[in-house]
């Protein structure tokens, strides 16, 4: 089965080309667990989420919480692995992105991301 890749953006400027999205139960299941590694120009959205763990995990991650329109509401940076993160409020979608790629993107708490094909 192939990857459904999404593009990120924001101000209408594409920040990343390949976000993979993790929308079904099995895909959000998973998430990154077993990966040897994942590429600053990759991430992992999955969606309906408001909560993480990284059990499974072999690196760290940057964590953006974000509301249903996209607003980001919370930033977790280099979340290590088997450590598990408490519900964030009003949170409908997680994008996973390596560590330190938050910042290197400019991305702060009430950006407002979107996601496109």
């Amino acid at each position: 089965m192939m990857k459904k890749l999404l593009k990120l953006k924001k101000n209408g400027e594409i920040l990343l080309s390949e976000i993979e999205d993790a929308s079904s139960f099995f895909k959000r299941f998973m998430g990154l667990m077993y990966r040897r590694e994942m590429g600053e120009e990759h991430g992992l959205l999955l969606t309906p989420c408001n909560e993480i763990h990284t059990f499974g995990m072999r690196f760290d991650i940057d964590t953006i919480a974000m509301s249903k329109e996209g607003e980001v509401l919370f930033i977790d940076r280099a979340v290590p692995p088997r450590k598990a993160r408490k519900k964030v409020k009003g949170g409908y979608m997680m994008l996973e992105l390596c560590s330190g790629v938050s910042d290197k993107l400019g991305i702060s708490v009430g950006d407002k991301l979107e996601f496109c094909e």
